[in-house]
């Protein structure tokens, strides 16, 4: 018969319960975060990974008060805080989601995803209109990280917003040099091109996009407006 001190090992539940969140057995791996917390109610690290694993079977309310708890004894653990603001954005709690991920910032201004957080944020304040605030944080994200083509193409976004459409395409033509097949951000920059009226150039873009993503509706729709437009335009000018 196996002793109780075997029986009851917090330290290979968690070792345990990892190794099943990485298979995506997260079910399981929750009964062995709750066995330790059975046994340690402060554990920490049972209580974020548990959280993880709320996460990932998109349980987010429940994530989210597993989180709280670890923070309320561990206000410094950052990885807790980029998480709960990963869980508010599922919840639509944008602004909320925003200062979680300045308070990792805050706790580790140095962290090698430090550039991912600010990315983040610059999403959540971007989702409210607030694209000034948004741009900055892209910037920032995009000095710590040059070579991250979402950054840069978030950024192109929210200056579309703004109707700077030379930086729209300025932001577009960086996120496709560094991939070449993003076709967000080819959609971007045709819609800026369609913006200043250069409808040639906007098809092409168009066209880079339904090459990549055949049913991107709004792709064929601006396509065929840029098209009627150019066609107007050629009538005018003969």
């Amino acid at each position: 018969m196996k002793s109780s001190a075997k029986r009851k090992n917090p330290d290979k539940w968690i070792i345990e319960g990892l190794a099943l969140s990485n298979l995506k057995k997260y079910n399981k791996a929750i009964e062995y975060f709750d066995r330790i917390l059975k046994l340690e109610p402060k554990n920490v690290d049972a209580l974020f990974n548990k959280g993880r694993a709320l996460h990932n079977l998109n349980k987010l309310n429940e994530a989210l008060a597993s989180y709280d708890r670890v923070l309320q004894m561990n206000p410094g653990h950052a990885k807790a805080w980029r998480w709960k603001g990963f869980a508010l954005r599922g919840l639509d709690r944008f602004e909320e989601a925003a200062q979680c991920f300045i308070k990792e910032i805050k706790i580790e201004p140095d962290g090698a995803y430090t550039w991912f957080i600010w990315y983040n944020r610059g999403q959540m304040l971007q989702i409210q209109d607030r694209f000034d605030e948004a741009i900055k944080c892209y910037d920032t994200a995009i000095q710590l990280y040059p070579e991250h083509a979402d950054a840069w193409y978030c950024k192109g976004l929210a200056s579309y917003y703004q109707e700077k459409y030379d930086d729209v395409i300025k932001c577009c033509e960086k996120a496709l040099e560094i991939d070449p097949d993003y076709f967000y951000a080819w959609y971007g920059k045709g819609l800026a091109l369609h913006s200043l009226n250069n409808y040639e150039g906007a098809i092409k873009c168009y066209e880079k996009v339904i090459e990549n993503d055949p049913s991107h509706i709004d792709a064929w729709f601006n396509k065929k407006l840029a098209t009627r437009s150019l066609g107007v335009l050629k009538q005018i000018r003969s």
